[in-house]
């Protein structure tokens, strides 16, 4: 995969204390100012039988947004834009870190399989490197198992074959705007190997991986209100196409 051209972009933030947070040490700050808090949203983690976990984080409600945003901005997720939080005068800045600089390193499609209406379909294939928190770092391939106008999902494979785990993103128009519900479940449900790989697996995933995923996910959804309006407004609206990697 290419390598973000890093020299287009600089972007600064900091940490502020909050006295009495239990689950967090300071607020972080993102582009667009504050991320939202853990308590923001509903979550659950469940044990399931096998040693597989489940997860689930219903957000509120994204302002301002819609389905059609959605389903831009995940096609769109490896491209570039001058947008600086006002107008379209800055430089290139990848907008997979506008959803969260401290975590997010990189994305590229590297597999499209375009579905009747030209969006990567199932099949389709995506490089993520995130470090989560700054210590839990993730860089591998996801396989794209659903992508329309309600959902966006992909599986986990071990070798890019055993499915190890899948991430739902189910989106809706609601009153103000579009709902967002996610839904994570790891472990393997194939009997054997499944069984031995969950044993371990699943236990580290309960017990140090779940929770810190879900303040990721909480931090960088809560930021989507602050630009993608505006990013769709000007890409989709205006139609001035989002910069494409290999155009920098």
């Amino acid at each position: 995969m290419a390598s973000t051209p890093r020299k287009t972009f600089e972007l600064r933030t900091s940490n502020h204390e909050v006295e009495g947070d239990t689950r967090m040490e300071a607020v972080k700050r993102g582009f667009f100012g504050p991320m939202k808090a853990f308590e923001t949203a509903k979550t659950t983690i469940e044990a399931l039988p096998g040693g597989r976990v489940r997860a689930t984080i219903q957000h509120e409600t994204m302002k301002d947004c819609t389905p059609e945003m959605m389903v831009w901005w995940f096609q769109n997720l490896d491209t570039f834009s001058t947008f600086n939080g006002v107008d379209f005068a800055g430089p290139p800045v990848p907008i997979y870190r506008f959803w969260h600089p401290l975590d997010h390193v990189a994305t590229r499609w590297i597999k499209k399989v375009p579905t009747s209406d030209g969006i990567n379909g199932p099949g389709s294939v995506l490089r993520v490197h995130e470090v989560i928190g700054g210590k839990l770092e993730f860089n591998a391939k996801v396989y794209v198992t659903r992508f329309d106008q309600q959902q966006f999902n992909f599986e986990l494979r071990l070798g890019g074959m055993l499915t190890v785990g899948y991430i739902e993103h189910h989106y809706a128009r609601v009153e103000g705007g579009c709902s967002l519900d996610i839904v994570l479940k790891f472990g393997s449900s194939r009997p054997l190997l499944g069984a031995l790989l969950n044993r371990g697996a699943g236990r580290q995933m309960m017990t140090e991986n779940l929770l810190p995923m879900q303040i990721h996910n909480i931090e960088e959804s809560g930021e989507t209100e602050k630009f993608l309006p505006q990013l769709y407004a000007h890409h989709v609206g205006q139609g001035i196409p989002a910069i494409q990697p290999d155009e920098l």
